[in-house]
């Protein structure tokens, strides 16, 4: 049966429950891991045949195995547009698998924690995404996953470790990742100088959806650049260190703006508030924005408390696909805007506040 683009939006994601240390400035922490089939050609070479051999090789293992049990499988193409779009914004699959073709799909955890991908960029991309920061622990489940998959027999060189269709993922094969809430330091204009650094360190500096993305929101991901030459728990720890030295210096940056010209933010925040209360038309960028100053301002005390799952709820439920999953009929841009302040009045008016 296929599986329907609301059934998706209403399952289980871990991470929007807001739990984990820093939860408040760290929203989720991701590990992942690219293998290749050792004889098969990589899948941007690889023909029909060969694509689906492998899709089959690895879903035989996931149906098989008593650890993997809670996973679904999803054939790319067997899913409507909506359905993809919606896997998207809850990032368990890349807009790239998304485009679908022979051998595409992926397999999702009961709890969504875990995706695999396969026959994306490489034949199998294993994510582990928790809460908070929770790193440590997201690496320790992808590897988990990874053991019973390793039957497959992976492209493995003694000398360069892992091999993967881009190079910078050759070597352990692992990209760990957090995603970052950080206003405070893009109001003082210093992400551009933070990710010059973080760069200088072998880190990267990315926007909400990835490579090539932007940053609404003050939301950012910062990753490792390259996976060869240091262990897996050595890059975990490298991102790990990076992403609490950046939460030193957002609450320190917030600390700044507050004791300089705190009645201006308190201004912009209760104004953020007030428009997500109140507005009747809100578009997607615009609502990332006002969330972003409410959750700080509810962060320094300016706010009342508001949870942060709730927070991270609405930072989905507020996204395209998820709105059109969860109403009949397709949605003109202006009914999708109508929709969202709705959403969000709601929200705010049903006291999603409260630690």
């Amino acid at each position: 049966m296929k599986a329907k683009a609301r059934e998706i939006a209403d399952s289980p994601l871990e991470w929007l429950d807001g739990t984990g240390e820093y939860s408040d400035i760290i929203l989720s922490s991701r590990v992942r891991l690219a293998r290749n089939l050792k004889g098969h050609a990589f899948p941007w070479r690889a023909g029909k045949e060969e694509l689906e051999s492998c899709a089959e090789k690895v879903g035989a293992i996931i149906r098989r195995e008593d650890s993997l049990r809670s996973f679904r499988l999803f054939g790319i193409d067997d899913l409507e547009p909506l359905a993809k779009g919606v896997l998207i914004e809850k990032h368990l699959i890349s807009p790239a698998l998304a485009k679908g073709g022979p051998g595409r799909g992926a397999a999702v955890d009961s709890r969504g924690i875990v995706s695999v991908m396969v026959n994306e960029e490489d034949h199998i991309r294993i994510q582990a995404i928790l809460g908070g920061m929770r790193i440590h622990e997201a690496s320790r489940i992808a590897r988990q996953v990874d053991g019973p998959l390793e039957a497959l027999d992976y492209a493995f060189d003694s000398r360069c470790g892992y091999l993967t269709s881009c190079p910078t993922n050759v070597g352990t094969g692992l990209r760990a990742s957090v995603m970052i809430h950080l206003p405070a330091l893009t109001h003082l204009g210093r992400m551009g100088k933070l990710a010059f650094g973080c760069g200088k360190v072998g880190l990267t500096v990315r926007g909400l959806f990835g490579e090539g993305s932007d940053s609404p929101g003050a939301l950012y991901q910062v990753s490792n650049q390259v996976s060869l030459g240091q262990t897996e728990d050595e890059l975990v720890e490298k991102v790990s260190s990076a992403a609490l030295g950046l939460v030193k210096q957002e609450q320190a940056a917030r600390g700044k703006i507050l004791s300089g010209k705190g009645t201006d933010l308190e201004d912009k925040v209760w104004r953020a508030w007030a428009l997500l209360g109140f507005s009747r038309v809100m578009e997607a960028r615009e609502a990332l924005e006002l969330l972003s100053l409410v959750r700080m301002g509810s962060g320094m005390g300016i706010l009342p408390p508001v949870r942060v799952g709730a927070m991270n709820a609405l930072l989905l439920d507020t996204q395209k696909a998820h709105i059109q999953a969860r109403t009949t009929g397709d949605l003109s841009p202006e009914d999708l805007a109508t929709k969202r302040s709705a959403i969000l009045r709601k929200a705010l008016a049903s006291g999603e506040n409260g630690s």
